[in-house]
């Protein structure tokens, strides 16, 4: 994630910000963040839905690094 211009990283971004910084659409993002498991934390401020970038990072992090084995059924 990038540092906006004031040089601050920032705490939450945008769900759409979120959906780019891994690589996913907005819509699987909505759902992930809709998940009763909610691997990813979000506020809101308003009607606007945040994202917290601790927990995107934390999310990203639990991710697996090597490609998932194919059923053999």
């Amino acid at each position: 994630m990038s540092q906006h211009t004031t040089g601050i990283e920032p705490i939450f971004i945008s769900v759409k910000e979120a959906a780019v910084a891994l690589g996913i659409s907005t819509w699987a993002m909505y759902q992930m963040l809709d998940d009763e498991s909610r691997p990813i934390d979000s506020r809101y401020k308003g009607s606007r839905r945040l994202v917290s970038v601790k927990s995107l990072r934390e999310y990203a992090e639990q991710l697996p690094t090597e490609r998932p084995q194919a059923d053999a059924s």
